[in-house]
């Protein structure tokens, strides 16, 4: 990987040596970015070898030190790399655990920090604030192999940290270390963990939260597994939950469990994950959560980087991406000064208000695909958006600005792809007119004082009124029906899609 990565390039890696799973990242900054240069995650289970007495195994050990030195060969090569390692529960509660460390200094030389579980819950919240939008009052649980952390912030940072002594490694161990998946199994499992959430204090209690967040691999495996079996599309919620637990139940062993999106090595950690998030819906009254974008790694590659947190993650985002294709700035402006001025006159009657922030996004990157090719830019930036990583979208935002940018031009294609539902679509359609005219006004790159055209819309009705003295300027010239061919020609596609567009 080193030979494909300029030599000048400041790197920065991380490496979250967890309970159950360590975890790789390396990174570069590019304008306020952190751009993933590779990731690798190798299922190490510590927490597994960790006996009664807090004795870290020989295995453990060896598997431990031998996955820093596959690691570090990762990296060894790489020019101007700062490089962060933070270890967990296993490794804070570990009586032997400078046996680990010194061995791991042999193969990799650099200082492992063994975080506390309040700076671990830091890092966590830390991490997820600069990978998406959050929202007033967010609680966030990371169920790891050794311990549980839980947390309450804002918008910006963690106000109260947790960490509670369950993990869905420790209590595989200890509930379903036979491998029967019975009731009772589970039941000793939630209400062990029943006795870590009710020590929780005042605050994380009957609250009415905004946003609810699961960061581990332990949620996403949930998830996945959810889906799997049921097909409401409700993802994790309590009903989803017990759904789950009779499942698992009814199967009967682990070793019969098959989940076709899950990864092998975590089905048998699955039970214990899910014992754990039932007891936190059912104590802090929870009932709906998702997975987060961001995670520990995260968290310390940014504190790494020294890239501060900023107000609004997504614009940081769309000027990254803005800059890496050399979009047009200046037309890109244009565009959006004129979409803008069509938004304000029609927002309201069709309720596009808290669209503006993906209409702005829209016009800025709808030009980053003519770095490839210029004939069907369009196309090829709406692949770049679909399949790039973008910090503060979560997947339903990236999808529709993907497929913004895919159709602000030439023949519509989105019918066929599922957006979330009616009230969405409708949405979606709408500021696509806005953003197809919006180009078609500054076709030719010329300067258009566009805030005087006038438009008003009804329903699937989107009117313009043309100033006169743009159609006397426009007849001065040789083109002087350009404009209106324009017009008439998207007056027959906006058709397509139940949107009757007139002009005078």
């Amino acid at each position: 990987m080193a030979d494909v990565i300029a030599e000048d390039s400041q790197h920065f890696v991380a490496i979250d040596m967890g309970s159950n799973s360590f975890h790789l990242v390396i990174a570069r900054e590019q304008n306020g970015l952190l751009q993933v240069l590779h990731k690798e995650k190798r299922q190490v289970q510590l927490a597994k070898y960790l006996d009664s007495q807090n004795i870290l195994g020989e295995t453990a050990i060896e598997n431990g030190v031998q996955c820093l030195k596959d690691f570090s060969q990762r990296f060894s090569n790489l020019a101007k790399t700062q490089v962060r390692i933070v270890a967990t529960h296993t490794l804070r509660v570990a009586k032997n655990r400078q046996s680990f460390l010194t061995a791991a200094r042999k193969v990799l030389p650099y200082p492992i920090n063994v975080v506390s579980g309040h700076e671990e819950a830091r890092l966590i919240y830390t991490g997820i604030a600069h990978s998406q939008v959050l929202e007033k009052k967010n609680i966030v649980i990371d169920i790891g192999g050794g311990s549980t952390e839980v947390i309450v912030g804002n918008e910006k940072r963690a106000k109260h940290l947790a960490s509670l002594k369950c993990g869905c490694v420790s209590y595989n161990k200890r509930f379903f270390a036979n491998g029967l998946l019975s009731k009772e199994a589970f039941k000793q499992a939630i209400q062990a963990a029943d006795k870590q959430f009710s020590g929780l204090s005042q605050v994380y209690f009957n609250q009415d939260w905004s946003l609810v967040l699961g960061s581990s691999g332990s949620a996403k495996a949930i998830t996945q597994a959810i889906s799997e079996i049921t097909d409401n599309g409700e993802g994790i919620t309590s009903k989803n939950l017990l759904i789950l637990k009779k499942h698992l139940i009814n199967i009967g062993s682990i070793e019969k469990l098959e989940f076709e999106q899950l990864d092998e090595r975590r089905i048998p950690l699955l039970a214990a994950g899910l014992a754990i998030l039932i007891s936190f819906f059912r104590q802090l009254e929870i009932t709906h959560l998702q997975a987060a974008k961001g995670a520990l790694r995260e968290g310390v590659l940014y504190e790494l980087a020294k890239i501060e947190q900023q107000d609004d993650i997504r614009q940081r985002t769309l000027n990254s991406l803005a800059q890496l294709y050399h979009t047009d700035a200046n037309q890109a402006n244009k565009v959006t000064q004129t979409a803008l001025a069509l938004f304000d006159q029609v927002s309201k009657p069709w309720g596009l208000a808290d669209y503006r922030w993906l209409l702005e996004g829209a016009c800025q990157l709808h030009e980053i695909g003519i770095s490839i090719n210029s004939k069907s830019h369009h196309k090829h930036g709406s692949y770049i958006i679909e399949n790039s990583d973008l910090p503060g979208f979560n997947q339903q935002q990236q999808q529709m600005l993907a497929l913004l940018v895919g159709n602000h031009r030439k023949k519509l294609n989105y019918l066929s792809i599922t957006i979330a539902d009616d009230s969405q679509r409708q949405a979606f359609t709408r500021l696509l007119v806005i953003l197809r005219l919006a180009v078609l006004f500054n076709l030719g790159r010329t300067s258009n004082n566009d805030q005087q055209i006038k438009v008003n819309a009804q329903q699937a009705e989107f009117m313009i009124k043309l100033p006169q003295t743009k159609l006397q300027q426009q007849q001065q010239s040789k083109h002087h029906d350009l404009l209106l061919q324009d017009l008439d020609a998207e007056q027959k596609k906006l058709a397509t899609i139940g949107i009757n567009l007139s002009f005078k």
